[in-house]
């Protein structure tokens, strides 16, 4: 895009071996407060970048819209980005039940499961991942279920100019205030958003005061390891945060954290998903969002290692925050 001509990321972070450095990771970093002041910024918070699948819970708002039947696990994993457990798998199943849809009409694509349990039973079982493995299939469910409950065309429900993407894109624009939005094909061929960082935070500060969305909210907040998995960066900071915050990742490096209209966003500009939990730990614990207990005593603790560790376990060097 001629927009990103200029991009003018920050350094973040730099990782050491020895009494050297190694690897550099720059990116950009906005915080609002809940009145949508600029409190925290690296990074030109005008560049712009992709949404990516942090979008989810924004493109689930026509299931609340149109008065689907959803539980609130079956709202959780539609906003998902799930690893393919046998959790998630049922709990697909019963979606594509209760709304009688054509597993075959899914249009995300098929990938391996991200749950190695279940990787490995297809394996010893002589069987192949199939579309609900994609962890976007619950996306494109609720998608499906709002086009066949408004009889609309499900040939073509990724298309930007069908009726169910013209309402997702104008809830992007609604909650981003962004005066211009570009549109590009996400990894699961649904359209995905192009703004400013700014915008980005501006979208889940607006989100997360938006009352119509509590029940999205709190599918979220309640049901964590539905919305990614176990050892997820997303999934464990909601756990972590007694679910006050919720967070979603999306793909190449691109993470929020909100609540009540406060909103952090990270972007990784390598895309790097270490950087990405490192760079947001630390900013959440910088922003009193996140004690260090609630941390250390969690499954945050993992991913937020700082000590560069060889096969053998042993210190080779460590990851130095430069914000």
């Amino acid at each position: 895009m001629n927009n990103n001509k200029n991009l003018n990321p920050e350094l973040l972070i730099k990782i050491t071996r020895g009494n050297n450095i190694e690897t550099l990771h720059n990116g950009w970093i906005c915080v609002l407060d809940k009145n949508k002041k600029v409190i925290y910024k690296k990074g030109d918070i005008n560049n712009i970048v992709f949404l990516r699948s942090t979008a989810k819970s924004i493109q689930a708002i026509p299931i609340i819209d149109y008065k689907i039947n959803v539980t609130q696990n079956e709202l959780a994993i539609i906003c998902a980005s799930h690893t393919g457990s046998s959790r998630h798998i049922n709990l697909l199943k019963k979606i594509q039940k209760k709304f009688n849809l054509n597993i075959n009409h899914l249009q995300c694509g098929i990938h391996s499961p991200l749950d190695d349990r279940e990787k490995k039973r297809l394996i010893k079982e002589g069987l192949f991942p199939n579309v609900l493995h994609n962890n976007c299939s619950g996306k494109h469910l609720g998608m499906l279920a709002v086009c066949k409950k408004n009889a609309w065309e499900t040939s073509n429900y990724l298309d930007p100019k069908h009726p169910l993407q013209k309402l997702i894109f104008n809830k992007i624009k609604k909650f981003s205030e962004a005066k211009k939005i570009d549109i590009a094909i996400d990894g699961c061929s649904a359209p995905t958003f192009a703004m400013p960082i700014v915008n980005v935070a501006k979208t889940f500060s607006n989100f997360t005061n938006d009352k119509a969305s509590i029940r999205i909210i709190n599918a979220i907040k309640f049901n964590p390891y539905i919305i990614g998995g176990k050892g997820h960066i997303d999934s464990e900071i909601i756990k972590a945060s007694s679910r006050k915050l919720i967070s979603k990742v999306g793909a190449d490096g691109i993470i929020i954290v909100a609540f009540n209209g406060n909103c952090a966003v990270v972007k990784i500009a390598d895309g790097s998903q270490k950087a990405r939990s490192i760079v947001i730990l630390s900013l959440l614990k910088k922003l009193g969002w996140l004690k260090e207990n609630d941390i250390r005593n969690s499954g945050l603790s993992k991913l937020f290692d700082l000590k560069i560790k060889n096969l053998s376990n042993k210190i080779v060097g460590e990851v130095k925050m430069v914000f």
